[in-house]
């Protein structure tokens, strides 16, 4: 059995989807509230925090598929931790480039609550929150869109109780900081979610 790094560093060269198989999204097939899950979260889990401790740009094919796996969670209504899909919209917005700020967006505003409260905007105002305004203001898809973003991003530059960080702060804060906290609330809910009665 492949390990979880041979796993990320054959999809980097060949982009075969067959290997990320066992990551995939699969409804466990309850219905009732704070029982839906992903059959594949945990394992999920370990793969993005592998990946999160070493990728470069030649990882954003797995970046972004691994972010649309933790989406199709909340889609379903399952009850998945905010931690995972975090990383994967970091890891995206470290790699970034300016059309990206459509799925970080949707990290943000379209997964849920706790992820509105959870994720932070400094990943939706991309490189420069002037310069991802002027890319979605002459941007002639996605228009009605591109003004809901416009005025998200409006709004948080005009609260002044916000102390938006520019893009080198938040990469540091993230790195140096936040991910401290994610990998120990992390361990303490799989510690839970694995030994709590089903």
């Amino acid at each position: 059995m492949k390990t979880f790094r041979e796993i990320i560093t054959n999809y980097r060269d060949t982009k075969n989807e067959t290997l990320l198989e066992s990551f995939k999204f699969i409804h466990n097939g309850e219905t009732e509230y704070g029982k839906v899950f992903d059959v594949n979260y945990w394992n999920r889990k370990d793969l993005i925090f592998e990946l999160f401790d070493n990728y470069s740009l030649a990882d954003k094919p797995l970046i972004k598929w691994l972010l649309n796996e933790e989406y199709k969670g909340y889609e379903t209504d399952a009850d998945l931790p905010v931690y995972t899909i975090d990383l994967c919209a970091f890891m995206l917005y470290k790699y970034l480039e300016t059309e990206d700020v459509y799925d970080l967006y949707k990290v943000k505003f379209g997964a849920g609550t706790d992820n509105q409260c959870f994720v932070d905007i400094e990943l939706v105002l991309g490189f420069d929150s002037r310069q991802t305004k002027q890319y979605l203001l002459f941007n002639p898809k996605n228009k009605r869109l591109n003004k809901q973003i416009i005025k998200a991003i409006d709004w948080y530059v005009s609260q002044p109780e916000h102390k938006l960080k520019d893009r080198e702060t938040y990469i540091n804060y993230f790195e140096s900081r936040k991910f401290r906290m994610i990998k120990n609330d992390m361990e303490e809910t799989e510690n839970y979610s694995r030994n709590s009665p089903k």
